[in-house]
């Protein structure tokens, strides 16, 4: 019953329907209102996740662009890792980032 009330496919118009056809649930003012909180809370925990997922992604391309700039530098400039963070402005507690990330990829 609980992946009906927190499924935010189903609009609540349908989860009271399936609460009172499938689990004779009866629709009473409180119940409604239960259904409707449980509607916000699912809507509010999707849209958190969804927002924490762009966010994640937005990090990981940047991060990637930084590391492809680095890399393009010390390739076409015969540039030192330092020297190429240095002209991108990579802030020092980010450095051991690409340093790591460099080595992997080594």
């Amino acid at each position: 019953m609980l992946d009906v009330l927190l499924s935010h496919e189903t609009s609540e118009a349908e989860k009271r329907r399936i609460l009172q056809d499938e689990y004779d649930i009866q629709m009473t003012r409180t119940m409604e209102s239960e259904v409707s909180v449980m509607c916000n809370l699912s809507k509010g925990v999707m849209e958190k996740s969804w927002k924490k997922g762009i966010a994640e992604g937005m990090a990981k391309g940047e991060e990637q662009g930084i590391l492809t700039s680095i890399k393009s530098l010390m390739e076409t400039m015969s540039w030192t890792l330092d020297q190429a963070m240095t002209a991108l402005k990579v802030p020092e507690a980010e450095q051991q980032t690409y340093r790591d990330l460099l080595e992997k990829q080594s």
